[in-house]
């Protein structure tokens, strides 16, 4: 059975095959399939087809594929325009004091800042500090430190030791590339179970922001939101 995708193609093929079959010539075969953007023909023909009947059937063929190539990248190349026609023509009330201007990063820089974080759940905290950059920053809630890896260490060593255990439970990361600032950062947001020494448990909701430069954190920015009371 022949397979066309509109029905004057279906029609022109019937008519095609019994007009071939009443002179007994070789038939063509025709086998269509649509893909996710694009439709293939795959045309089988007898090494000596009838020259007046396929011509025309080549010529259906070929019309039928340059149409839809056309169509698909005609589409692609007007929801391109239109998304850099919404992007220049956007009037924002503030400006971004950073940038906006940005596009997908590199996952692999999002898996080296869990690594980094998994090492500090653990309680290895020279393997956490071993990702940072020889001078780095981390900056928390009322808290800014800026200087070298070995002073990082001392003070990254102060916070996890002040909980017998620390867990962080992911809701999602996300890496970026600025190109104007050539700047690869990504984003963390998790919520972090500590218990101290005591056997308190506590809960924080994080949002990191996480520079990354030649394979090191460069810059660590946490910022924190506490959860409210449990009802009595």
């Amino acid at each position: 059975m022949v397979r066309a995708p509109y029905s004057y193609g279906a029609f022109y093929f019937a008519v095609l095959r019994k007009s071939l079959a009443r002179k007994k010539q070789p038939q063509p075969l025709l086998h269509f399939r649509r893909g996710r953007n694009k439709a293939i023909f795959s045309l089988y023909l007898n090494p000596e087809p009838t020259t007046m009947f396929m011509k025309p059937a080549l010529l259906f063929i070929f019309s039928c594929f340059v149409f839809l190539s056309c169509t698909n990248t005609s589409n692609t190349a007007g929801s391109e325009a239109d998304n850099t026609v919404r992007k220049d023509t956007l009037s924002y009330p503030f400006k971004a004091k950073y940038s906006i201007n940005w596009r997908p990063g590199n996952d692999s820089n999002a898996l080296l800042v869990l690594n980094c974080l998994k090492k500090y759940v653990a309680g290895d905290v020279k393997g956490c500090v071993a990702y940072f950059a020889d001078t780095a920053e981390f900056i928390a809630d009322k808290f800014h430190f800026s200087g070298s890896r070995d002073s990082l260490e001392a003070v990254i060593g102060a916070m996890r030791g002040a909980s017998a255990s620390v867990s962080k439970e992911f809701d999602s990361w996300m890496t970026l590339y600025y190109p104007d600032k050539d700047a690869n950062w990504v984003t963390l947001w998790y919520t972090e179970k500590m218990t101290d020494k005591q056997g308190k448990t506590d809960s924080i909701y994080y949002t990191d922001d996480v520079l990354v430069k030649n394979g090191k954190i460069q810059l660590y920015d946490e910022k924190q939101r506490l959860f409210p009371d449990p009802k009595k």
